[in-house]
């Protein structure tokens, strides 16, 4: 990956925040479901790109999934692996590496890529996009969150852009970048903001995406809306409509 920010950005989170030690939750049971059910109920091989903590993707192994989890950040990574230590389903391995430049030998039934696909140009998405191409068997299936301009560009314009947030001992401020249609997300520990590290994730439409994916050898077959956060009230929305959604799960086939 030739995006230096994201390595740093992503072990400096986890220091600050901890957050690869997150529970398995509700939401990564309810994420695997999905999965599932966009699958038409097939158990397979599954590939987790950008994996994080692994919890997403032992509630995948948990259902039976036999899951390959790729992470950057080895200590990111360092709780997938205690994850994939224990007795699941399924089967869950970890790699600690970049998926831009991972080799894998087998193909997969299921491709993730979990709240992150944005990192880089429309080059490095479309060179990732021929990645996992690669890893698919041909009947296969690629799942990606992709954050939605229209809701970031409305964080932006109803004022809530540049606000700062705390929680623990951590600040946080969202941003959109109009020019180059991106999601700036920044972190700094309380009273340190000279240490802030800044997320940067370039936000598609399906519309988007649908260029995007020219001579990628992809097909977009469906798009489900993944809810909104109301900064107003304070509350996710999880059944917000597609126009107010904040992120959307893209199905891929190959073409």
């Amino acid at each position: 990956m030739d995006q230096p920010w994201a390595r740093d950005f992503y072990a400096k989170q986890n220091e600050w925040a901890d957050v690869s030690r997150d529970p398995i939750t509700d939401m990564h049971c309810r994420n695997a479901d999905l999965v599932q059910r966009l699958a038409g109920g097939r158990i397979g091989r599954v590939l987790e790109l950008g994996a994080g903590g692994g919890q997403n993707a032992a509630a995948l192994a948990d259902l039976g999934y036999s899951v390959t989890a790729v992470e950057l950040v080895p200590s990111v990574a360092q709780n997938a692996l205690e994850l994939a230590a224990r007795p699941r389903k399924g089967q869950l391995r970890v790699i600690v590496g970049d998926f831009y430049e991972v080799e894998l030998a087998e193909r997969f039934d299921i491709v993730c890529y979990w709240d992150g696909f944005g990192v880089g140009s429309d080059d490095d998405q479309q060179r990732l996009l021929r990645r996992i191409v690669g890893w698919l068997v041909p009947d296969g299936f690629a799942f990606i969150e992709v954050y939605t301009p229209w809701y970031w560009s409305g964080i932006a314009r109803s004022g809530m852009a540049g606000r700062e947030t705390q929680f623990g001992g951590v600040c946080r401020r969202y941003d959109f970048d109009a020019n180059g249609s991106r999601m700036l997300d920044t972190w700094w520990p309380v009273g340190r903001e000279t240490e802030a590290a800044t997320q940067s994730l370039r936000c598609y439409s399906p519309a988007d995406l649908q260029l995007l994916l020219k001579d990628t050898g992809l097909s977009l077959e469906s798009v489900e809306p993944r809810g909104a956060y109301d900064p107003a009230r304070d509350r996710f929305v999880e059944d917000a409509p597609l126009e107010e959604s904040m992120q959307y799960l893209a199905k891929f086939v190959p073409a």
